[in-house]
């Protein structure tokens, strides 16, 4: 039922969006923000689920929280920097989107490191 409330109300509002383009393109801006605000939000509450249900799989199963909210955080932005350059993309900025999609690469970079570095420890403490 969450996917048709979703699909529902994102129809609705490109239909909205594209009306105000239409007569009032001033406003289509503001409308298409203010659409994916309330999108993002009820994606967001879907998730507060699925989060629930990893972090007690980590702590059954004993595997180190920092290193489930590295990858939580991970995907966190790789989910918002695509969201953001897709609306940055639909009003025509596709060099401002892909400069925020080369940005966010960078970071989920920086917070890989840590896994990064973890793994390679794993490796030369097996090798020795």
């Amino acid at each position: 039922m969450d996917l048709i409330k979703i699909i529902g109300v994102a129809l609705v509002c490109a239909i909205i969006v594209l009306y105000l383009k239409n007569i009032k393109p001033e406003l289509a801006f503001s409308a298409a923000v203010a659409s994916s605000v309330v999108l993002l939000v009820m994606i967001i509450a879907m998730l507060t689920d699925v989060i629930t249900f990893f972090t007690t799989l980590v702590e059954k199963t004993g595997i180190d929280s920092t290193l489930f909210e590295t990858v939580l955080k991970i995907v966190g932005v790789g989910y918002l920097i695509e969201f953001s350059a897709g609306l940055i993309e639909d009003f025509g900025s596709k060099s401002i989107a892909d400069k925020l999609i080369l940005g966010g690469k960078i970071i989920i970079l920086i917070l890989a490191m840590p896994i990064i570095q973890s793994m390679l420890m794993l490796i030369i403490s097996i090798l020795e």
